[in-house]
């Protein structure tokens, strides 16, 4: 192993070239002859040569037309069938808003870049022609966003330094039924929700208010993708409590098509007292079977974003995953660490607990959980 970074002079001496000439042949400038490209290309790639991130980037901006000023930029890369899908829903918009508010004070652009998702896109193809995409822009840092398809994040993305928003989503093999999730190795640095600690906090939370029998209305298909965090959180906790308050959690999969009759079986034979879930629906089905909210029953979030931004708890920290994802990759680049790294760090963010107005006040922490009505 080389310890000492391989120069571009260094390739000059041994190829008999001009450094300026090396450094066009890395680049495929169509300037140099074809054979003299490949020669010097097998000498550097033999020397173990690897190119600065950060010089090869200003390089990019300088033969630009672009104002003089260096503003590197950073890869965002989006797999969701619409482009536009980061700024639509409330879910996703603060990871990209914290993102780029990180870069904007580091001193760097964020562009956002569209995979395509076509039937039958080859992921390999695909890596293929948007690695070429980002060296012909200069961008040798990207961010992988909580994707859709995983193939991606086991790409092995050679010329960049990558890092994670999220473990990424599974698309189920066979249908929600049976679903069971495809667990694969972490690769590359990951900045995520520390799910775990965030149930858990709710729990807790649940409990000083006076609520004993808490029930959790959960997916499937969001716990596989979050490595059954959610569902482990919640476990624990309801492990420390009385076996006459512990309620089977409920997993569905459908939230939009109207009330599903498992909803109201598992509430009428458990009567929880208070439900934590993530889907914002779970108030209005509340309300169909007339109970109120929260004089009849808690309701806590466990993602709170601006469509539930007056319910009670766990606000996720978007924005700061966002930006701790863009520190992760600004380090990475000073260190000229393209590819896998050796050791991938994860980087988990907890939540904060907010009171909103779906759980009772503390002072009212005795009222009893009413009758469920028809």
């Amino acid at each position: 192993m080389k310890l000492q970074r391989v120069s571009l002079e260094h390739i000059a001496k041994l190829a008999g070239v001009h450094k300026a000439t090396v450094s066009r042949a890395l680049r495929n400038h169509p300037t140099i002859p074809k054979t003299t490209r490949d020669r010097i290309q097998d000498i550097a790639r033999k020397e173990g040569y690897r190119p600065n991130p950060l010089v090869a980037m200003y390089q990019a901006q300088a033969r630009s037309n672009r104002p003089t000023a260096m503003q590197s930029a950073l890869g965002w890369l989006n797999d969701y069938p619409g482009a536009a899908s980061w700024n639509e829903f409330p879910w996703l918009r603060g990871y990209l808003a914290g993102a780029r508010q990180r870069c904007a004070d580091m001193g760097y652009r964020l562009e956002e870049i569209h995979l395509s998702v076509a039937e039958g896109q080859s992921p390999e193809k695909e890596v293929k022609r948007v690695d070429g995409i980002l060296r012909h822009h200069g961008i040798y840092g990207i961010l992988l966003p909580l994707m859709l398809n995983y193939q991606y994040l086991l790409a092995d993305w050679k010329n960049c330094v990558v890092s994670l928003i999220g473990n990424g989503h599974l698309r189920p093999p066979t249908g929600i039924d049976g679903f069971q999730a495809q667990f694969y190795p972490q690769r590359f640095p990951i900045a995520d929700r520390d799910l775990y600690f965030n149930t858990r906090l709710a729990f807790q939370n649940l409990l000083l208010l006076g609520y004993q029998r808490i029930g959790l209305v959960y997916s499937h298909y969001i716990d596989a993708e979050a490595n059954g965090l959610a569902r482990a959180g919640f476990l624990i906790e309801q492990g420390l409590q009385p076996k006459s308050d512990q309620i089977p959690i409920l997993f569905l999969e459908r939230f939009k098509e109207g009330r599903p009759k498992p909803f109201d079986q598992w509430l009428e034979k458990h009567r929880p007292d208070a439900i934590l879930c993530i889907n914002p629906v779970i108030r209005d089905w509340v309300g169909e079977l007339g109970l109120g909210v929260p004089e009849d029953i808690g309701l806590a979030n466990l993602n709170l974003v601006a469509d539930v931004s007056d319910w009670s708890g766990v606000d996720e920290k978007h924005e700061e995953i966002g930006a701790f994802a863009v520190d992760t990759l600004i380090g990475a680049l000073s260190r000229n660490e393209l590819g896998l790294p050796p050791q991938p760090r994860k980087v988990l963010v907890p939540g904060e607990w907010v009171a909103g107005s779906t759980l009772r006040a503390p002072e009212s922490r005795q009222a009893p959980a009413a009758e469920i009505r028809r």
